[in-house]
C-alpha cells in the first residue's frame, strides 16, 4: 500500500493530479485508521493504463469506458481502429500545418513587402460567412462552416473581392469574408459540404503579396501597385480576386502580411 505522496511520485503525477484521478473513479484510495489515504499497486497500473490511452488521443469519457472493457472482444478492437482512423487523419493535418509554417517561414525571410509572381492555381471551393459586412449568412451555412473550421489546416479564412467591385468607381472594396480549400483537397469535405460550396475559378493568377492594415486592405489605392504591374505586362484582371492571409487573419493596428490571388488574361490588342 502506498501513501499518496509516495503513489504521485512513482506514477510521476501531481497530487492534485491522483486526487482528479481518484475524484473519476480512476483509481480508489482507502484510508488508514489515522485519516491518510493509501494506494494499491493495481492503482498505479490501472491510472498508468489511463494515462496510456489518452496519450493516444482518446477522450476521458472514451479512455475510462475502455479501462473496464475485455480487449479480446470485438467492441474493443473497433475503438481502436477507429482511433487509428482519427490519428492517420490528424498525421494528416500535421503535415499541412508544417507546410503552411514552412511557407509563412520562407516568405517571412524573404522581402515581404511588394511581391508579384505569376502562378497556375487550381480552383478553389469556398462557403460564405457574409456577404460583404453582412454575416447573416453565417447561420445559414453554419454546419458547413463548422465543418470548414474542423480543417483549417487545411482550409483557410478568406476574403473575396469581386471584380466588378474592384473597377468600379467607390472608393473602397467590400470583401466577402468566405472558409475556402483547394478542389484538389476537396476529398475532407462532406457530400453535403460539397453540395453547399462555390467555386472561386483562378487558373492563371498574378500572386500579389502585401503589408497592410486591414482598414487599408479595401481602400482602393492599396491597389495601385498591382494596376501598375498589370499594366507594364498588358495583362486585365479575368475574375474575382481572393485574399488570403499569409497566416494569422488579424485586425488591428498593426501591418497583416495577405497574398492576393488575381486571375488574369492577356489585353486583346
Amino acid at each position: 500500500m502506498y501513501r499518496m505522496k509516495q503513489f504521485a511520485a512513482m506514477t510521476g503525477m501531481t497530487q492534485s493530479k491522483v486526487r482528479f484521478y481518484e475524484k473519476h473513479g480512476l483509481v480508489l484510495s482507502d484510508r488508514t485508521e489515522n485519516g491518510y489515504r493509501v494506494f494499491t499497486p493495481e492503482d498505479a497500473f490501472r491510472s498508468n493504463a489511463f494515462r496510456v490511452l489518452l496519450q493516444y488521443g482518446f477522450s476521458i469519457s472514451e479512455a475510462i469506458e475502455m479501462l473496464d472493457a475485455k480487449q479480446d472482444t470485438d467492441e474493443f478492437r473497433t475503438s481502436l481502429q477507429e482511433q487509428q482512423v482519427r490519428l492517420n487523419r490528424e498525421q494528416i493535418l500535421l503535415e499541412y500545418r508544417q507546410r503552411r509554417i514552412r511557407g509563412v517561414l520562407e516568405f517571412l525571410c524573404s522581402d515581404a513587402g511588394l511581391q508579384f509572381k505569376e502562378v497556375t492555381l487550381p480552383d478553389y471551393l469556398y462557403i460564405n460567412a457574409s456577404y460583404g459586412r453582412d454575416f447573416s449568412v453565417s447561420l445559414e451555412n453554419e454546419s458547413v462552416l463548422a465543418e470548414f473550421y474542423t480543417l483549417l489546416s487545411v482550409t483557410s479564412c478568406a476574403r473575396i473581392v469581386k471584380r466588378d467591385n474592384l473597377l468600379d468607381e467607390s472608393d473602397a472594396v467590400d470583401p466577402d469574408y468566405i472558409n475556402t480549400l483547394s478542389v484538389e483537397e476537396s476529398h475532407y469535405l462532406s457530400d453535403y459540404a460539397k453540395q453547399r460550396v462555390k467555386r472561386l475559378e483562378l487558373g492563371r493568377c498574378v500572386r500579389f503579396g502585401r503589408r497592410v492594415t486591414r482598414a487599408e486592405s479595401i481602400q482602393k489605392e492599396t491597389f495601385d501597385e498591382l494596376f501598375e504591374y498589370l499594366d507594364e505586362r498588358n495583362l486585365e484582371i479575368r475574375g474575382d480576386i481572393m485574399l488570403m492571409p499569409s497566416f494569422l487573419n488579424l485586425d488591428g493596428e498593426g501591418s497583416d502580411i495577405e497574398i492576393l490571388y488575381v486571375p488574369v488574361k492577356d489585353v486583346r490588342s
